[in-house]
């Protein structure tokens, strides 16, 4: 009757939030919260904690990458296992743009690999993935469907007679329901489970166990449930199941009003319009030519306003020709022609110097000029121009007698050719610069638009010659001549104002995007500030307001780190902490809060442990050891864990701590590779070309590129130059994390992790 009448009660999510706070003042550990290891405990509906930052920083430690030094632990195998993790959550869109069923995703995506299980291994990415579920405001839903809320002993007899439990659930449907369903619900992922109460005697202390209805049935199957059990030995993830997904959204969705505080460090920014005034953009091929061999510090005195980010460099052999002219008469030339102009290369002339790759701030170029409204309010009408090469003429202008047979004196005459050629990987265009203190400008209309040429002098020749009393003189001069056109636009500046905002109702962010931003080098602890951009929707007086925030981010929101935490008989997997903020909860209440970085997430690199016990207790022996794989019917193989890497194919697992991942580590803190970052992109657009290139370490050209992750419709080749060139026209729109594979002429391998935005 349920399925025929629309009414989904099949399906659900629970909250977590802060244990015992406010009005939840009853989850004690009489009642089973707070045990070992936890860090939230179920919230009512309206009573929610999540995050509301719409984009936030990862990075893992020396610790996690090699212990500080380059014996690696974890290494860059860890590290792709984490980079893949968040490339699933960073494959999520808005909430809101998902069908009201979920239907796009599945009920199970938890698979076994049974050669990982036999060992004992436990999936790195699948942990992450549990832990991200955590840290993002969603407790275990299977532990609380049913759950107590209060215990009790009444009577003479002791325990367990006499024992009585109030129970609650902390389970809830996502689809709506009317008054004459409850919200509350028994099902996780199709799951029916009921519960059974487990009393300690004698003291008053218990908790109920839910269990699955259908003996059969696939149990804890969300990863928001991977503290009970959904992720043991050889298990791993795929990808989110549809009641990870049912939370993330209840708690994300526009329609998720909250009285919240703004994360700590962020800023307000107000603006207000200036003075009108006039800008005209610059010579975008001139300031990317200088900086390709410019030392970055000299750039702000050369090109005005243009501010250095960051720089990377490496060291290169210029070869520059050296050219000659001069004139010639061609063997077998009729008697009495006219001298030829040659302009001819003689060898050439290698300088060393140092190539820069440079990140510029406050430039924007047409590429940003309408994905940043927060810098340039443009109309639907403005553009700036841009070239991946820039077109060119080579004018040759020669000064002589004219052709023989003259009255004498001969008279001179001007003879001008022109030749059309194009300056291949050379990016042209124009470029504004955003004054300091200044946010941007309203961009009102084009007052002129205005053709500049720019002659670069190739070669020069004259040639005299004396006949008697007759002297004549030729001339030739020869040049590139490139162009570039630039606008004066009429303005209004922008003027920012920072403040530090006050609680309000905020609509829920949608989607969380995770950025990578490693620290200086893969082995270093130097972590870059990061500046950061974005808007949250306030809700006053029954109306929206969009406001804009400014974050500096001095750590990584969520820290990967590695250690041995296992405190006396007790072994932790990982430990990790949750900062929630209850400052705006309503007296009696419990939530609605929010969770706040940073969070240091650490994974036990014990190493395998091995139970021991003397005597009889298990098997008879003396003393008895644990083997992987042994014995699955006591707790005590619960003590045996190794992290490693694996799926479904047929691959070995990588077991940690991994020598190729040590060695792996050194050649990516050796080898850099240009650019540093990937350009963004726009759906059904051609990308603009990059090249990708390596230098330093020991490898061996010729270097072959490999990339996994990418949005379809790019595709990265490698060249005969041992570069390689990502290219194509983005199919997909979203926020994808990809992975760079350069491999050299004997089979070493080295990786890299880079982000890319398809916008729509």
């Amino acid at each position: 009757m349920l399925l025929a009448s629309g009414l989904q009660t099949s399906w659900a999510y629970s909250y977590g939030g802060p244990i015992g706070n406010g009005g939840d003042a009853w989850q004690t550990g009489a009642v089973g919260y707070g045990l070992a290891g936890d860090l939230n405990a179920p919230k009512n509906l309206g009573e929610e904690f999540r995050r509301n930052t719409p984009v936030v920083y990862w990075a893992c430690d020396a610790n996690f990458l090699s212990g500080g030094s380059a014996h690696s632990y974890f290494g860059s195998n860890g590290l792709a296992a984490v980079r893949s993790a968040f490339s699933v959550l960073n494959s999520l869109t808005n909430v809101d743009n998902y069908s009201r069923q979920l239907s796009e995703f599945p009920l199970e995506s938890r698979h076994v690999n049974y050669t990982a299980m036999t060992l004992g291994l436990f999936d790195l990415k699948s942990f992450v993935l549990g832990a991200m579920m955590e840290q993002l405001g969603l407790a275990d839903p299977v532990r609380y469907t049913w759950t107590l809320h209060a215990i009790a002993h009444v009577g003479p007899v002791p325990c367990p007679v006499g024992m009585e439990h109030l129970v609650v659930q902390r389970n809830f449907d996502f689809v709506s329901s009317p008054l004459n369903q409850l919200q509350y619900s028994p099902y996780v992922n199709d799951t029916l489970y009921s519960y059974n109460i487990v009393d300690e005697c004698p003291a008053t202390v218990g908790y109920a166990a839910p269990f699955s209805v259908d003996p059969l049935a696939d149990v804890y199957s969300p990863m928001a449930s991977f503290e009970s059990g959904s992720i043991s030995w050889g298990g791993y993830f795929t990808g989110l199941t549809r009641d990870d997904v049912a939370g993330l959204r209840s708690l994300f969705t526009t329609n998720a009003i909250n009285m919240e505080q703004v994360v700590p460090g962020a800023l307000l920014l107000t603006t207000n319009l200036g003075a009108g005034a006039f800008i005209t953009s610059s010579n975008l091929n001139t300031l990317l030519v200088t900086a390709q061999t410019t030392d970055p510090a000299l750039i702000p005195g050369l090109f005005p306003g243009v501010t250095v980010i960051s720089s990377s460099n490496y060291p290169v052999i210029i070869s520059t020709p050296n050219i000659v002219a001069y004139f010639t008469n061609y063997p077998g030339s009729p008697y009495g022609s006219l001298p030829v102009f040659v302009v001819a290369t003689n060898g050439y002339t290698y300088t060393p110097a140092w190539a820069y790759v440079d990140t510029f701030g406050g430039v924007i170029t047409n590429a940003n000029l309408t994905n940043t409204p927060n810098i340039v309010l443009a109309g639907p009408n403005i553009a700036l121009s841009y070239y991946t090469n820039t077109p060119a003429t080579v004018v040759t202008v020669t000064v002589g007698p004219g052709k023989y047979g003259q009255p004498y004196p001969p008279a001179n005459v001007t003879n001008t050719t022109i030749q059309y050629i194009t300056q291949t990987n050379a990016a042209s265009g124009e470029y504004l610069v955003v004054p300091a203190g200044q946010c941007g400008w309203k961009i009102m209309s084009v007052l002129l638009t205005n053709v500049v040429a720019s002659t670069n002098l190739i070669a020069t020749a004259t040639n005299t010659v004396t006949t008697g009393t007759n002297t004549t003189t030729t001339s030739s001069v020869q040049s590139i001549v490139t162009y570039f056109t630039n606008h004066t636009f009429w303005v209004e500046p922008i003027n920012c104002v920072q403040s530090t905002p006050a609680p309000g109702l905020y609509e829920g962010i949608e989607r969380i995007q995770y950025v990578e931003a490693p620290y200086d080098s893969t082995l270093g602890q130097y972590w870059q500030p990061v500046t950061n951009n974005y808007t949250m929707t306030l809700v006053t007086n029954s109306q929206t307001l969009v406001q804009n925030f400014q974050r500096i981010v001095v750590t990584p929101d969520f820290i990967f780190s590695a250690a041995d935490i296992t405190v006396g008989m007790n072994i932790f997997t990982f430990s990790r902490n949750l900062n929630f903020d209850t400052t705006q909860v309503l007296p009696g209440l419990a939530g609605p809060g929010t969770i706040n970085p940073s969070t240091t997430i650490t994974f036990n690199k014990v190493g395998p442990v091995y139970f021991n016990e003397y005597g009889d207790t298990m098997d008879g022996t003396p003393y008895f050891t644990e083997n992987p794989g042994s014995d699955l019917t006591d707790l005590f193989y619960a003590g045996y864990f190794i992290w490693a890497s694996f799926d479904g194919t047929t691959n070995a697992p990588v077991v940690y701590p991994d020598g190729t991942s040590a060695e792996n580590l050194e050649n990516q803190v050796l080898i850099q590779v240009s650019p540093s970052t990937i350009p963004n992109g726009s759906d059904d657009m051609t990308y603009s070309p990059v090249t990708i290139s390596a230098t330093g370490g020991a490898f061996t050209q010729p270097y072959t590129w490999s990339a996994s992750g990418l949005p379809s419709g790019l595709t990265l080749v490698s060249n005969s130059d041992s570069t390689a060139t990502l290219s194509g026209t983005p199919e997909q729109t979203g926020t994808f994390d990809f992975t760079l594979t350069l491999t050299d002429y004997v089979g070493r391998s080295v990786q890299w992790g880079y982000t890319i935005t398809i916008t729509p």
